[in-house]
């Protein structure tokens, strides 16, 4: 049986695990025997990751820390018997690859925080294929056009597939129809306490400040909300929530894409909550996260109309009620808007061209070594 390890950085929120998870589920569509698994770095594990790789429906054993000694164990126990290892954003663990040679390496690179996509091309050279899943407007970074031969750019890995239509999952879910609802997912505050607790602390009283007003019915619902004390000491956010606050904890992928579906606006902060409410066409609030890949997706949507965008230094309870309200009122505008937003994201292939990739090298590699063999 063909195995592929999923091998995703861990460090930080859960977009690698969801990213992974969704080619793990368009290659099970494709090979329906293969077999998917995740390894999950202890050395640099937020625990978060674990919950939500299992809740994504994938046995998760965790890599546990290697010294000189205990290393080629170590790996051999965890990749000995897979074919392909497709890491996203973890190719610092590439040179564990010469002690089980037989795997092939596909990597899914983040869109670069600093130099690293340069810095690091002697991993690049190394890999069997290299996965670009950013949306079409943010084009080919200059530093991976000397790996074109074994490059793809397949776009976002969206899994919308037999997501109900924005009426039925608001019924599915509770959501009255005279209900405003915001969606918006903390995941453990993936950029920084200090960034979290403005976001939400905003968000809570820009909504508070609005039902006082002109939007009565307006709701919050709060995803990745592992344990109620995660939001204790954020400002303004009481211990005690009100009825109109409904919190959810780490979600499967399938459940968290009804909740967008549902919303009138999502907050977003990652690039993968900004690919999936584009396709779903909901409206986004965009907050970007203090990583390259966030502030420029949530810049290209918003020069192209298609997104609200509030960078982190401007983001007050006053700011972010403006934007909420302006977001809500019009909905030609609204409807426009979140048009553009789905014409700019879904284009290239996503997740089925990236599984397809990963199947034809894990047949290559299987031929070479079937050839290999013979005498």
């Amino acid at each position: 049986m063909l195995k592929v390890t999923m091998l995703p950085s861990v460090a930080g929120g859960i977009g690698h695990i969801s990213r992974t998870a969704s080619l793990a589920r368009a290659l099970r569509q494709l090979e329906p025997g293969v077999g998917v698994d995740y390894v999950l770095d202890s050395d640099r594990l937020r625990p978060f990751n674990i919950e939500a790789t299992e809740r994504m429906g994938f046995p998760a054993r965790l890599l546990p820390p290697r010294t000189r000694q205990t290393r080629d164990a170590i790996i051999r126990e965890f990749f000995g018997d897979t074919d392909v290892i497709v890491d996203d954003t973890a190719r610092y663990l590439l040179p564990l690859r010469s002690i089980v040679p037989r795997a092939a390496w596909v990597s899914i690179p983040l869109f670069p925080v600093g130099d690293e996509l340069f810095m690091d091309w002697p991993f690049m050279a190394q890999m069997d294929a290299i996965i670009w899943a950013y949306a079409p407007v943010f084009g080919i970074p200059p530093e991976l056009e000397r790996f074109r031969d074994k490059l793809l750019h397949t776009g976002p890995f969206l899994q919308i597939d037999g997501i109900p239509d924005k009426a039925a999952a608001r019924a599915e879910l509770g959501i009255g129809g005279a209900e405003q609802a915001l969606v918006y997912a903390p995941r453990g505050f993936p950029f920084g306490i200090e960034f979290g607790h403005r976001v939400l602390s905003a968000v809570y009283a820009a909504i508070e400040g609005l039902r006082a007003t002109r939007f009565p019915r307006l709701r919050l619902i709060l995803l990745a909300v592992s344990q109620p004390q995660e939001l204790h000491g954020v400002v303004g956010v009481p211990e005690q929530l009100p009825p109109w606050v409904e919190t959810h904890g780490v979600i499967k992928p399938e459940q968290a894409l009804r909740f967008e579906q549902a919303a009138d606006i999502v907050v977003a902060e990652g690039t993968s909550t900004m690919h999936e409410c584009a396709a779903l066409r909901t409206p986004l609030l965009i907050i970007p996260g203090t990583i390259a890949e966030t502030q420029i997706l949530g810049e290209r949507l918003s020069e192209h109309r298609a997104a609200t965008r509030v960078p982190i230094e401007y983001v007050t309870p006053e700011s972010i009620a403006a934007a909420i309200e302006f977001i809500l009122a019009d909905h030609e505008a609204r409807a426009a808007t979140t048009a553009r937003a789905h014409q700019l994201v879904t284009k290239g292939g996503g997740a089925h061209a990236a599984a397809e990739r990963v199947l034809e090298i894990a047949a290559t590699r299987s031929h070479s070594r079937a050839a290999a063999a013979m005498p």
